[in-house]
C-alpha cells in the first residue's frame, strides 16, 4: 500500500519514500519512525512508544530519537518552528500533521494491483462489452434477459461505484501539488512624520512576530525627536503608535504575538501588541537587546558592562546567566536570540566604539558556560531550524548551524543581494515562519561645520569618537576596519593628518590638558591596557594602572586622568564606575559610592569639577562632582544626557540629550548650581559629533530610514540557495 502526503509518497511494503517520482534515501530506523508516526496519523505518538518500536531492545536515549526525527525533518524539508509534517509536543512525543491520501497501486511485475487490466477478469469480470460477476466456475451474462437482469442489478450498480471511487481516487492522487506560496518583497513605511530609530545600529529598532503577521518598531518623529513604539499588522495600511512607551528601544515580540517587550526608562517593560498601560519586568539601564523564549523566559542585556540575564515574562527575580571575561577582552554580551531547541545566539562585544564588530557566541540548551564560533559579527540571528544570519557590518551573512554539535557547519554566504540591491543593512529581524524585516543602511554621512552647513569638514569625516584638543586646533579620533581600530589627529586647519597607533584595538582618546599628547586605551590581546603618545615625536609611554578595564576620558593640567573603570573590585557586577587615576598611582580610586553607572567624566578647565554621566535616578543625566571627595553632586540635565564637554571658560557645560545638543550654565560658587539647560542644536537627520571648547559644533548629516524591506518566504529561498548538510542520526 501507498500513501501520499504532500509531495512525498511513502511504500509500506518495500519501506521506501519518494518525493515527486525520486527516491529519499532514508536510513531504516528513520524510515521506522516516519512508518509509525504515518500509521497513527494525528495521534500523539509518546517518545518511549516510538523508541520500544523503533530501536526495539537496543538501549537508547531520547538523544537518538531527537536525531532521528532531525534527520527526518531534514528530508522533509520541515520546519520545527512551522511544522507541516512533524510535529513536536513538549513532553511527551511528536505527531504527524499532514492529511494521508491512499495511492493505487501499479502493476509493476510485483504482482495484479486494481489498475491492472488482467485483474478484473480474475476477478469475474470480462473485459468485453457488458460486465460479468464470477460465481464459482459459472460466468452470467449481464444481457440476459428476464429476472437474471433484476438479480444482477445489484452488483453491476457496485461494481459502476467501486470503478468510480478508483477513478476519484487516482485522479486526487495525480493532481498537482498546490504551490508553494510566493515570496514578495515590498516595503512598509514609518508612520507619517516619523522615521526609524536608528541610534546606536547595534541596538535593533524593529522586530516581526513569530508568525510573520506583525512588526514593531521604535521610531521618532522628524519634528520633535520625541521616539515612541509603534505596531502594524503586515495586512494593514496603518500604523499604530502604543501609548506609553516614550523613549522607547529594541522591541521584541512575544513568542505569540500578544506582547511586545522593550527598554525605556532604564527598565525593560513590556506592553500588549493591542495597547494598554506597560508594567515593568527589570532593571536595564543600558538597553542591548532581548528576545522572548517558548517558556515564558526573557533573555535580555540591560547593564553597561555586563552579560546577558533571564527573567520571567511575569516579572520577578533576575538570574544572571552570563559574565563577561575581562582576561580576554570582553566588554559585555548584548543583542541575544534563541535558538529552537532552546539555546541562545549573543554576541560579546570587545571595544566601546558602537558597531564595533564583536565575536558570535553560543550558550547550548542547559548548559552554564558559552561557546565562541567566529569573531566578525555585529549581530546574529537564529533563522528557522539549522540556520543563522549574521551581520558582519553592513553585509548580511548566513550559515548552516548544528544545534546537536553547537557548531556552524557552512562558512557564510552573503545574502545581501536577495534582501535589497542597495548598499547594506542597517536593521534586521526574521520570523520562524520565514518572514524578514529590515531597514537599508543610510548613505554615507556628510560632516560639517553647523556654522557652514553647506561646505564639507573635510579628514575629519573620516574619525569616530572625536575629541578636539583644548585649542581647537585638533582633532584626535579613531578609524576602524575590521581588524581593529586606530587614533589618527588631524589638523582643523590644514586638513592634514598623522597617525597615531598601529595596530590592535585602540580606544577612547582623550587630549592632555596642554595638547601635547594623546592618552588612550589599547590591546592586542586580554585585557585593554592604558598608555600615551606625544604628538610630535610619537613616543609612547605606558601607564601602567592596574584594577579593571580602564578607558581615559579627560586629564587635568597636573597629571590626573578621568577613567571609566569596568570590572574592579568595589563595583557591582555589570556596572561602570568613574576613577581618579592620580600622577604614578598604579590604581583608580574609585568616585562612584552606589549601585549605579557612572562614566564620561571630563575635568573642567581649571581641573575643579567633574562632569559626567549617571544614572543614579534611573535614567542617564548629566551631573557635576567634586573629584576630591566622594560628596555631594549639582544636577545639570532634567530630561536625560550624555557625553558632557566644559567651555573654554568653565561656565558652561554642552551635552547631547538625544539628538540635542543642550548648554546649561555652571555656577561654581557655594554652594555650586546648574542653570536650566537650553538648546543649541536641533535638526532632523543630523547628530552631534563634537564640539569644540568655543562652542563651535560639527554636525553629522544622515537622515534615518523611513521604510522597511519585508520579503514573505524569504527563509525557503535560503534554504533552496543553501541546503542543510545531512548527517545521518546514530
Amino acid at each position: 500500500m501507498r500513501i501520499s502526503f504532500g509531495p512525498f509518497a511513502f511504500d509500506r511494503q518495500n519501506r521506501l519514500l519518494w518525493r515527486e517520482g525520486s527516491e529519499v534515501a532514508l536510513p531504516p530506523r528513520v524510515l521506522g519512525v516516519l512508518e509509525l508516526l504515518i500509521d497513527r496519523q494525528g495521534q500523539v505518538v509518546p517518545r518511549q512508544d516510538l523508541m520500544d518500536a523503533v530501536w526495539k531492545d537496543a538501549f537508547v536515549t531520547d538523544t537518538s530519537l531527537a536525531e532521528a526525527v532531525s534527520f527526518l525533518r531534514q528530508a522533509l524539508g520541515d520546519d520545527p518552528q512551522a511544522p507541516r509534517y512533524i510535529q513536536t509536543v513538549h513532553r511527551r512525543g511528536y505527531r504527524f500533521l499532514a492529511p494521508l491520501t491512499p495511492l493505487p497501486l501499479i502493476n509493476d511485475d510485483r504482482g495484479l494491483t486494481p489498475e491492472d487490466p488482467d485483474n478484473g477478469a480474475r476477478r469475474g469480470l470480462t473485459p468485453n462489452s457488458g460486465f460479468a460477476v464470477a460465481s464459482g466456475d459459472r460466468a452470467v451474462s449481464a444481457t440476459t434477459r428476464g429476472s437474471k437482469e433484476w438479480e444482477l442489478l445489484p452488483w453491476i450498480v457496485a461494481v459502476l461505484c467501486t470503478l468510480a471511487v478508483a477513478a476519484l481516487t487516482w485522479g486526487s492522487s495525480h493532481a498537482p501539488a498546490p504551490e508553494m506560496p510566493l515570496a514578495a518583497r515590498f516595503e512598509v513605511p514609518a508612520a507619517d512624520g516619523t522615521s526609524f530609530a536608528l541610534g546606536d545600529r547595534a541596538t535593533p529598532a524593529l522586530d516581526v512576530s513569530a508568525d510573520g503577521r506583525a512588526l514593531a518598531w521604535s521610531a521618532c518623529e522628524n519634528a520633535s525627536g520625541a521616539c515612541a513604539l509603534y505596531v502594524r499588522p503586515i495586512d494593514r495600511f496603518e500604523a499604530t503608535r502604543l501609548a506609553g512607551t516614550d523613549g522607547a528601544t529594541a522591541p521584541f515580540f512575544s513568542r505569540d504575538g500578544r506582547w511586545i517587550a522593550f527598554f525605556a526608562d532604564g527598565k525593560l517593560k513590556k506592553i500588549a501588541t493591542s495597547g494598554g498601560a506597560p508594567s515593568v519586568l527589570a532593571d536595564a539601564p543600558f538597553a542591548g537587546g532581548g528576545a522572548w523564549g517558548r517558556d515564558g523566559r526573557i533573555v535580555f542585556s540591560g547593564l553597561p558592562a555586563g552579560g546577558l540575564s533571564l527573567v520571567s515574562d511575569q516579572g520577578g527575580a533576575v538570574t544572571t546567566l552570563t559574565t563577561p571575561d575581562a582576561r580576554r577582552g570582553e566588554l559585555r554580551h548584548v543583542l541575544p536570540s534563541w535558538l529552537p531547541g532552546g539555546g541562545i545566539l549573543f554576541t560579546v562585544t570587545i571595544s566601546p566604539v558602537p558597531d564595533t564588530p564583536g565575536q558570535l557566541a553560543v550558550i547550548p540548551r542547559d548548559a552554564t558556560t558559552w561557546k565562541t564560533l567566529r569573531g566578525g559579527v555585529t549581530r546574529a540571528l537564529a533563522a528557522g531550524a539549522g540556520y543563522v544570519l549574521m551581520a558582519t557590518g553592513d553585509d548580511v551573512q548566513a550559515a548552516t548551524f548544528d544545534e546537536r554539535t553547537v557548531t556552524l557547519t557552512g562558512g557564510g554566504d552573503s545574502m545581501l543581494a536577495s534582501i535589497t540591491s542597495r548598499a547594506g543593512l542597517a536593521q534586521l529581524a526574521v520570523a520562524s515562519t520565514g518572514t524578514l524585516a529590515g531597514l537599508e543602511a543610510p548613505s554615507p554621512p556628510r560632516v560639517s561645520w553647523a556654522d557652514r552647513p553647506g561646505e564639507d569638514a573635510g579628514a575629519i569625516a573620516r574619525l569616530a569618537s572625536i575629541a578636539i584638543s583644548p585649542d581647537a586646533k585638533r582633532a584626535a579620533g579613531l578609524v576602524t576596519d575590521a581588524s581593529g581600530s586606530d587614533v589618527w589627529v588631524v589638523d582643523l586647519g590644514s586638513g592634514a593628518q598623522t597617525r597615531i597607533t598601529y595596530g590592535g584595538m585602540n580606544v577612547s582618546p582623550a587630549w592632555s590638558a596642554d595638547g601635547r599628547q594623546i592618552v588612550f586605551a589599547t590591546r592586542t590581546a586580554g585585557v585593554f591596557t592604558m598608555a600615551s603618545r606625544r604628538i610630535d615625536d610619537r613616543t609612547e609611554a605606558t601607564i601602567g594602572a592596574r584594577g579593571g578595564q580602564m578607558f581615559p576620558t579627560s586629564t587635568a593640567a597636573d597629571g590626573r586622568i578621568a577613567v571609566t573603570v569596568m570590572g574592579a573590585d568595589g563595583i557591582p557586577a555589570g556596572r561602570t564606575a568613574v576613577g581618579i587615576l592620580d600622577p604614578g598611582a598604579n590604581a583608580p580610586r574609585l568616585l562612584t559610592d552606589g549601585p549605579f553607572d557612572e562614566s564620561a567624566a571630563v575635568f573642567s578647565p581649571d581641573g575643579q569639577w567633574l562632569a559626567l554621566e549617571s544614572d543614579e535616578s534611573g535614567r542617564t543625566e548629566i551631573v557635576v562632582r567634586d573629584p576630591r571627595n566622594k560628596g555631594g553632586r549639582v544636577a545639570i540635565s532634567q530630561e536625560g544626557g550624555s557625553r558632557p564637554r566644559w567651555s573654554a571658560d568653565g561656565r558652561a557645560i554642552y551635552f547631547e540629550a538625544g539628538r540635542r545638543l543642550m548648554r546649561a550654565v555652571f555656577d561654581p560658587s557655594s554652594p555650586p548650581k546648574g542653570q536650566r539647560p537650553e538648546i543649541v542644536f536641533d535638526r532632523a537627520g543630523a547628530r552631534v559629533a563634537a564640539v569644540t571648547p568655543a562652542g563651535r559644533v560639527l554636525v553629522r548629516h544622515q537622515p534615518a530610514p523611513s521604510t522597511a524591506i519585508v520579503i514573505l518566504q524569504w527563509l525557503r529561498e535560503l534554504r533552496e540557495r543553501m541546503p542543510q548538510p545531512v548527517t545521518a542520526p546514530r
